[in-house]
């Protein structure tokens, strides 16, 4: 399956490239990138110096979306660099990759890439969907070849972790998100109401401190950082957020239970960014998402850290 993985490059993120690259069915033929858990420069930056890492350096990266619709800035907070670290990969020194980003941007990438493999083509964003939203923008014909679209954002039917409503990769750009999810565009949203079934601890993640790569290193390092800070107060372990995106776009399966549905995000108030179903197209026959609700979280994990470990082995 050719894939595309657009990344606000934290460590979540680096995870799914990393499981992305190493996984048998899939063939990563770009990543573009965008703003949110870290700035856009620093992002594609994060992003090249872990291609170069996993000797994947013929992989070409875009650049996208530098802020949110309806804003002119972007700064990252305090809460991102206590999860990710002030370069958003735990404050891991990689060495630099001595590639730039093409001079093509991302959504002309979506675009050409939806045009040349249509059916074959799987789309997996990862931060906020400013890209999705813009290339929908640009040529919603075009884009409606993709085979799928997994969106790993939202929180339908539990709190989000950034408020009371509202999921992280949502909340840095609702509006792109709301154009997203009333566009007509069909997609599958991986939101917090499934990556939350796919823990992990300390204990799972010990293989990894055997392999003697740098590659296996740096990861563990990062992951380290990551899953010892995401929830504070000193619990190590948490979700694979952004790679059971990645296991969904080639393994749909994997999900046990999901919800057809038409949905909207709140763009005001003090629940923006609140993912919920839309009441003008409640009853409309054609549902253009499918929400995760269940997952088989131990086929998942066993995947996970069967294929991250062959990858990391290798580098």
């Amino acid at each position: 399956m050719k894939l595309i993985l657009d990344l606000d490059t934290g460590i979540d993120d680096a995870l799914a490239l990393t499981y992305a690259l190493g996984h048998p069915e899939a063939e990563v033929i770009g990543v573009t990138t965008t703003f949110g858990n870290e700035t856009l420069e620093q992002a594609t930056a994060n992003t090249l110096d872990l291609l170069s890492l996993l000797k994947q350096e013929d992989i070409p990266v875009f650049e996208g979306a530098v802020f949110p619709w309806g804003t002119a800035d972007y700064q990252t907070t305090d809460d991102l660099h206590r999860v990710h670290g002030f370069n958003g990969i735990g404050n891991v020194s990689l060495p630099k990759s001595k590639r730039t980003s093409e001079s093509e941007s991302a959504v002309d990438f979506f675009l050409r890439a939806a045009e040349t493999y249509g059916n074959e083509l799987k789309i997996v964003t990862a931060g906020p969907v400013t890209n999705l939203a813009e290339a929908i923008k640009k040529d919603a014909e075009v884009m409606n070849k993709v085979g799928r679209i997994v969106i790993m954002a939202g929180a339908l039917t539990i709190p989000g972790n950034l408020s009371p409503f509202a999921e992280a990769n949502i909340y840095n750009d609702p509006l792109a998100a709301e154009f997203v999810f009333t566009s007509g565009a069909s997609f599958t949203m991986v939101g917090l109401d499934v990556t939350l079934q796919t823990m992990i601890t300390q204990k799972d993640m010990e293989y990894w401190t055997t392999i003697q790569t740098e590659a296996a290193q740096d990861i563990t390092e990062m992951t380290t950082y990551y899953y010892t800070n995401e929830y504070g107060g000193g619990e190590f372990g948490g979700a694979l957020h952004d790679p059971l995106a990645v296991e969904v776009a080639l393994n749909p399966e994997i999900l046990t239970e999901t919800l057809a549905i038409n949905l909207t995000v709140e763009t005001t108030g003090p629940s923006i960014g609140r993912t919920i179903g839309e009441l003008a197209r409640l009853n409309q026959p054609l549902k253009t998402a499918v929400v995760g609700l269940s997952v088989d979280s131990s086929q998942f994990l066993e995947r996970f850290f069967t294929v991250t470990s062959q990858i990391l082995a290798n580098n």
